[in-house]
């Protein structure tokens, strides 16, 4: 069995390289299709593959990957962006391998995108589930952006247990090279020729919440929110069809973000704890309890606050979006809370907590410290030998540059 890899490319060069690295010894071709690089892009790809095409950009995503599809000739093709990397390249080969002896040509395989996120979004990881692999001739591209695959007939989906990094979403909203300006205009483009596409106006709403364009991001997810018909125990049906749950999930929490940061509180919890109410699996998701914990916190509803937090532990961390939301991230805020009773013992178990399942995450390496100074006996001596110690020595410096603060 042959394996292509394929992609499209423009001004990578600062990401290309790591990219490439990463596929050299898991797949048997690599395709290259730049669409008006002015870098170094093209020198790069052709240190690793002699498969590098050249077309004119034409505003349409479908349409370069199509054309990259085109030049493939392996029997399954996996498509990758150069700011992607495959996370465990020695494991990918027999993991895509096992994936095509257990399903037949008609399945789309899903890889999990681990993506970290700027500072101004919070920081962290966030996980997308995407169907990036597939047999040669049976699926293509459609749409201008945010492209989907389209098979013929019928298809299924399947997990490779393959696992990509990826950088695209590191960068801060002022950046002027942000792809979310580029997005914004595509999307806005595709809307004016379909307007009633929830899609189009949810990853509208997205891009402009990247760019802390928040009142324009309300406004984007409403229309979107107005597109889907919701019912009781019914699946949620969009203009185009079934809403796939891990969108909706999505599409609730960053609309409760992006409400929460033009002060309309208020909204916020309604809409989650409305959708929480109706019962659909966009609601399943440790994100949606996540962003509700943060709507009370903010209006100052402890109680509230502690038992959405706690539904998003109970969610756990396999229904998580944003890595955190339902393991870590939320044993922090729930200290915080136990904080703000005064119940120190309580908050110190959840810091502990935070930090044993993430011994690098800093809001709570930096809650511990400030503990250690305000209430000397409250941690054990010895806490620090569980922190990453890069994470605290990160913090440290951090506290030395502003003042201790």
């Amino acid at each position: 069995m042959k394996i292509s890899a394929a992609m499209i490319v423009r001004n990578e060069e600062r990401c290309l390289r790591r990219c490439l690295e990463s596929l050299r010894a898991v797949v048997d071709e690599i395709i290259v299709v730049d669409t008006g690089s002015t870098d170094g892009t093209p020198s790069i790809a052709c240190e690793f593959t002699d498969r590098v095409y050249s077309i004119a950009w034409q505003d349409d995503f479908s349409a370069a990957r199509n054309a990259a599809l085109g030049h493939c000739q392996g029997d399954w093709i996996l498509v990758i962006d150069a700011d992607e990397w495959l996370l465990d390249p020695g494991d990918a080969r027999p993991r895509l391998e096992a994936f095509t002896a257990a399903n037949t040509a008609d399945t789309l395989g899903i890889v999990e995108i681990r993506s970290a996120l700027p500072a101004a979004l919070g920081g962290g990881e966030a996980i997308l589930r995407a169907p990036r692999f597939f047999a040669r001739g049976r699926f293509r591209y459609e749409g201008a952006i945010h492209e989907q695959l389209l098979h013929s007939g019928n298809s299924e989906i399947g997990a490779t247990g393959v696992v990509f990094g990826h950088s695209g979403y590191a960068q801060e909203p002022d950046d002027p090279c942000h792809k979310s300006h580029r997005n914004k205009q595509l999307l806005m483009r595709e809307i004016r020729r379909r307007p009633n596409d929830e899609y189009l106006w949810f990853q509208l709403g997205k891009a402009c919440f990247a760019l802390r364009a928040h009142a324009d991001a309300v406004a984007a997810f409403e229309r979107a929110l107005t597109l889907i018909r919701f019912e009781r125990g019914a699946t949620p049906m969009g203009q185009q069809g079934p809403v796939a749950p891990d969108v909706l999930a999505d599409l609730l929490s960053t609309s409760a973000y992006a409400y929460a940061n033009i002060s309309q509180l208020d909204k916020a919890v309604t809409l989650l704890e409305t959708h929480r109410a109706l019962g659909h699996a966009g609601a399943a998701f440790a994100d949606v309890p996540h962003a509700l914990g943060y709507a009370y916190l903010m209006r100052g509803d402890v109680p509230r606050a502690r038992a959405a937090y706690e539904d998003s532990l109970r969610l756990g961390p396999s229904r998580e979006q944003v890595i955190g939301a339902g393991s870590f991230a939320s044993h922090y805020h729930l200290g915080l809370l136990a904080e703000a009773e005064n119940d120190i013992p309580r908050a110190v178990t959840h810091y502990a907590e935070a930090l044993r399942m993430n011994p690098a995450y800093r809001p709570a390496i930096a809650r511990c410290l400030d503990l250690t100074a305000e209430r000397p006996d409250c941690l054990p001596d010895d806490w620090r030998n569980g922190v990453e110690p890069s994470a605290l020595a990160a913090e440290l410096e951090r506290r030395q540059q502003t003042g201790g603060t």
